[in-house]
């Protein structure tokens, strides 16, 4: 599962960090960012016998909620990111339509629905994570309920050549 989880955490604390705190105001503020990750798994750290790059592109909305004295306390993102994986040879895609909910004061981030789904006709969802992840300040997971996929032969055999 370390796989999933470096995929998963990289753009979830992106999308947390790309914000900066604006405590001018108690009204919530809101923030529209681009995303536009990737990470590309080669040699050793790739689980197929080939490269691979997984992509995280798309629109987030950040809103950021602020305490009676403009301190800011909680954001909340909201987006919709397609999530592929490619190699020389062909693509899986999916859209991942999670929203993550972020304690500032703790750093706890959970996010909560689907984050990405990869499906193959007649074999189902061979790779994807839905449920309601609880991640600490520094990315390591506290907890997760939910379903989570991660069958890499069925992967790397739907980008082989």
């Amino acid at each position: 599962m370390d796989f999933v989880r470096r995929l998963f955490i990289p753009v979830l604390l992106l999308a947390a960090l790309a914000v900066p705190a604006v405590a001018s105001a108690t009204a919530p503020s809101v923030v529209t960012l681009p995303v536009d990750d990737s990470i590309v798994f080669a040699g050793a750290d790739s689980p197929c016998g080939f490269d691979i790059t997984f992509t995280s592109t798309g629109t987030v909305k950040v809103t950021t909620f602020f305490d009676n004295e403009g301190n800011p306390v909680r954001q909340t993102i909201h987006g919709s990111l397609t999530h592929t994986f490619f190699s020389a040879w062909h693509t899986l895609v999916s859209k991942g339509p999670a929203p993550v909910h972020i304690d500032l004061a703790s750093g706890q981030m959970v996010d909560t629905g689907m984050e990405y789904r990869f499906h193959l006709p007649g074999d189902g969802v061979i790779f994807g994570q839905a449920g309601r992840l609880t991640l600490a300040s520094d990315g390591s997971e506290l907890s997760f309920v939910g379903m989570s996929v991660a069958d890499t032969d069925a992967l790397c055999a739907a980008l082989a050549p």
